[in-house]
């Protein structure tokens, strides 16, 4: 682990999935792929507005990374300089990926670090893919992390991967780790109650094979986003969209 590099959807992702691996790695950056702020769950009523939410949340971020040394953080931007949208960051793929692709090939990053695709949460698979691509256009090694899904009996299931598969591992925090986690997590007070429902000892892993993403990952494919249900057509079509994009460029060649 030299130069780690987690692409992350909202900031809190790194540190419940990762802080044992951002603790361990030689030198890390942490990419955030959206604003964090959605519309719709009455967040700008309670930080007096939208902005002002992604804003705290970032502060936070920067502050729980703050006690992992050699650890670094950017945000995926467009090329006009704005940030991606909560919920929305499947409807900007290409742009999304260019700016992936510059930060992690300046970082010069040798892992890739992201979400796995599990239908929790449409920006966590939207960095799957993305994650997915960037590593095979640079060609290093891409790890995947479990965060949240829901079973077929209405059960969330937190950090455990849907479909299981050799080459999974877990790593263990150290008592040092796990104080480093907890101070952290402790940072994140506008994510409290999502937090603490993530069991801080452990964080598991797995090397990424090649994924269908053009297929659901379950039969009810929707995206549990802990308060309403997404649906995945469109998410689905903008996948395809891209991958067909890059392979009419790479046949241009």
């Amino acid at each position: 682990m030299d130069r780690v590099l987690v692409l992350a959807a909202h900031p809190d992702d790194e540190t419940i999935a990762c802080s044992a691996l951002l603790q361990r790695a030689a030198t890390s950056m942490v990419v955030f792929a959206v604003d964090g702020a959605p519309l719709g769950y009455g967040f700008e009523r309670k930080f007096a507005s939208l902005q002002k939410y992604s804003e705290t949340r970032f502060l936070e971020a920067a502050r729980a990374l703050s006690f992992v040394p050699r650890c670094s953080f950017q945000r995926l931007r467009r090329p006009n300089g704005s940030y991606f949208v909560d919920q929305h960051l499947f409807e900007d793929l290409q742009a999304a990926f260019i700016s992936l692709l510059r930060i992690a090939g300046d970082f010069s990053a040798n892992v890739m670090v992201s979400h796995a695709y599990e239908g929790g949460h449409i920006d966590h698979d939207a960095c799957s893919f993305l994650a997915r691509q960037t590593a095979r256009a640079l060609r290093i090694k891409h790890l995947e992390f479990p965060l949240y899904w829901k079973s077929e009996t209405g059960v969330d299931v937190f950090q455990e991967f849907r479909h299981g598969r050799a080459g999974e591992f877990a790593l263990w925090l150290s008592r040092q780790e796990l104080a480093v986690k907890q101070q952290m997590r402790a940072e994140y007070r506008s994510q409290e109650g999502i937090v603490r429902v993530f069991p801080p000892e452990t964080e598991r892993f797995r090397p990424v094979v090649s994924e269908n993403y053009a297929r659901p990952i379950c039969p009810d494919y929707a995206f549990e986003n802990r308060r309403r249900r997404l649906k995945a057509d469109s998410f689905l079509r903008k996948l395809a969209e891209f991958e067909a994009s890059v392979k009419v460029s790479a046949a241009s060649r």
